[in-house]
């Protein structure tokens, strides 16, 4: 009963014992029962109860049911993207004291979580995170799965990529019912290049977004499919362009800026790999006119551009190295992985080769087998390997190519 847990909660808050409140009233006994929703009572009992506590009984018990529609409300404004009403509603709950009822409680934490990780705000999630107590009587409940996909989230943000797909993998869909835990594993697997099972999952997560008519969502998962068709071998090029073309007008419609430069990055990269460098350079371009510089994306583009006006000598280098080096000053983001790679790009405009691969070698190899990012590492792995063949550090060559071999037998066997 909503209303023992009422009676209960402002026993508590206000500091007073079972046998405090109900002294002249009714025994300690009959109270337990009645904060535990295990016994009748008589309204007479409950309004000296309430008058003791100072509450309104129908007034508390409306906002319990309120204060349910407004965490339902929130975690639907963070699911659909909507910032400004996720903050409102954020706002709005901050003041309603009856959040502090356990099983309210347990959903207003997780939405914490989940809200900051939403605003990348990872010190304010890791701070509750820690503070963070799943009762066990909530295992195998939808609460109990809320928690595993928020943890997957957290891990992913964070970078541990294969610690968010374990996380993910242990939610029982048919007792979660919030499907867009697809979506981010789908993320997840897109992270560690694994791209048949990322795929699979994005065409999971797209049926429930369709459903559920989350138009950012759908835009997010489209770009994680076309990614993925292009991930190992060039897809019919035409289909891609039209479908990012298609993509980034929808963007412009609705006005997701965001999105809309994501895309033009990703449709600059595949005029990249394909060598086409003055396309890659105009998209890249155009993405990089309306991201933020204070947002890590901004980092990615203009690397990305950097690299695809050295490769096509479409700007001299002492030009591109102003750029890379002005950016590093003024970014913040020193343990994005962005930063990292904008760094090791001013390396090799200034012509430093040897100190280009000690930091592949030392810093950017190591941090992508550390992230469990197998594309990233191999790529790496495959120019660190040519400079050791051609320099005659055959014992280093042989080395790495041996490490390559068991990465690879045990992805075969675990993967």
């Amino acid at each position: 009963m909503i209303e023992g847990k009422i009676i209960k909660f402002y026993r508590e808050k206000h500091r007073r014992t079972q046998g405090e409140l109900v002294k002249g009233i009714c025994s300690v006994t009959h109270l337990s029962k009645i904060e535990r929703g295990m016994t009748e009572y008589s309204q007479e009992i409950m309004d000296m109860l309430c008058e003791r506590l100072y509450i309104d009984m129908a007034r508390e018990v409306t906002r319990y049911h309120q204060m349910n529609d407004i965490l339902d409300s929130w975690q639907e404004a963070i699911i659909m993207q909507r910032t400004a009403e996720a903050i409102r509603l954020k706002d709005k709950l901050e003041e309603e004291p009856l959040k502090g009822i356990p099983d309210l409680r347990l959903s207003y934490d997780l939405l914490q979580i989940r809200f900051y990780l939403f605003m990348n705000d990872i010190d304010e999630a890791e701070g509750l995170i820690a503070e963070m107590e799943i009762p066990d009587e909530s295992e195998h409940s939808y609460e109990h799965y809320f928690y595993h996909h928020v943890m997957g989230i957290y891990y992913f943000l964070t970078g541990h990529y294969t610690k968010s797909i374990q996380t993910l993998t242990s939610i029982n869909q048919s007792k979660y019912t919030n499907h867009e835990y697809f979506y981010h594993l789908s993320l997840a697997y897109h992270s560690i290049y694994s791209n048949i099972t990322s795929y699979y999952y994005a065409e999971k997560a797209i049926q429930h977004f369709r459903k559920t008519l989350n138009m950012v969502r759908i835009i997010d998962t489209e770009t994680i499919m076309l990614v993925q068709l292009n991930s190992r071998e060039y897809h019919d090029f035409p289909e891609t362009k039209r479908r990012y073309e298609n993509l980034i007008r929808i963007c412009e419609d609705c006005g997701f800026i965001d999105r809309k430069a994501k895309l033009l990055n990703n449709l600059g990269y595949e005029y990249n790999r394909r060598n086409q460098y003055e396309d890659a350079a105009y998209w890249y371009k155009q993405a990089l006119d309306i991201v933020p510089e204070k947002q890590p994306l901004y980092l990615m583009v203009l690397n990305n551009y950097i690299e695809t006006c050295r490769l096509g000598k479409l700007i001299p280098a002492d030009t591109l190295l102003d750029m890379s080096l002005k950016a590093l000053h003024n970014s913040k983001l020193v343990a994005d992985a962005s930063y990292m790679e904008l760094e090791l790009q001013s390396v090799i405009l200034q012509g430093q080769e040897q100190a280009y691969y000690e930091m592949i070698e030392e810093r950017i190899l190591p941090y992508y087998r550390e992230l469990g990012s197998q594309y990233l590492a191999e790529r790496y792995e495959e120019i660190l390997f040519e400079y050791y063949f051609n320099h005659g550090e055959q014992d280093k060559a042989l080395r790495l190519a041996k490490n390559r071999f068991k990465s690879q037998a045990t992805l075969l066997i675990y993967g």
